[in-house]
């Protein structure tokens, strides 16, 4: 588990995609912050500015905004790094080792556990430079307010990229496995389910499907929302990977 796990984090932090879509991240989140500010007054929140909400309120917002941004980014690193995986020609290496493949999808679920992370990372220093630019506002609010909002939609994100995961693991095709990340950051099955819920009394199970809840506005001082959040992070990380070592288990490998 250890030399596997070491191989993945040594490809992980020599990936220069992921280095690129980072500053490609940085750029556009410090760009989309500017384009805010010029039309501040349009783009208001419940009537108050945006330029005057604090860090855990900014977030919010723009995970909320569609398409997820953030879900793109996570798509797209996910799928590359696990194809790149079979170019470098290490999978060779377990093929034949029943434990090593399910060492090799534990590994690359840290892995992206460790991209998200990064992510939000860069979010936090990227809004940080532009509302200091354009907004003059660096309030965060209520730090323990802000952490368990970052812990939550960590564990949503993730969850996203084990989904991910196992989708390009499945279809082993690369222009697939991205065009299905790029309709689900879409959120085109949330919305249609929705649509179709408003026509029936009584029935909201689009709130549970995982996209729904990232892109939801939550209150973290709400038990309930906190509860929700945590059950549908925790069960799609479960599923996903449970499913992507079985899948792993039983894939034969050319």
């Amino acid at each position: 588990m250890l030399n596997i796990l070491r191989m993945d984090f040594y490809r992980f932090v020599r990936n220069r995609i992921m280095y690129l879509l980072l500053l490609v991240f940085c750029a556009f989140q410090i760009f989309g912050i500017f384009m805010t500010k010029q039309y501040a007054q349009e783009m208001e929140k419940g009537g108050i500015s945006v330029s005057s909400l604090n860090e855990s309120d900014f977030i919010q917002y723009t995970i909320s905004q569609p398409p997820s941004w953030m879900l793109v980014y996570i798509a797209v690193f996910s799928i590359f790094f696990y194809t790149s995986e079979f170019s470098s020609g290490f999978h060779k290496n377990y093929i034949p080792m029943h434990r090593a493949r399910i060492h090799s999808v534990c590994s690359k679920i840290l892995v992206l556990a460790a991209f998200v992370a990064m992510l939000f990372l860069t979010m936090l220093i990227a809004d940080w430079i532009g509302r200091t630019l354009f907004f003059d506002n660096t309030s965060l609010g209520d730090p323990v307010y802000l952490m368990k909002l970052l812990i939550s939609q960590f564990m949503l994100h993730w969850a996203f990229s084990i989904l991910i995961l196992y989708i390009v693991m499945v279809v082993k095709n690369l222009l697939v496995s991205l065009t299905a990340g790029f309709v689900l950051a879409l959120n085109v099955a949330g919305m249609a389910l929705s649509a179709l819920e408003s026509l029936v009394q009584g029935l909201h199970l689009s709130q549970y499907l995982l996209i729904n809840t990232i892109v939801r506005v939550k209150d973290f001082n709400n038990a309930a929302d906190i509860l929700h959040t945590a059950a549908v992070a925790v069960i799609v990380i479960l599923v996903f990977s449970f499913l992507a070592v079985r899948y792993k288990l039983q894939e034969d490998l050319n």
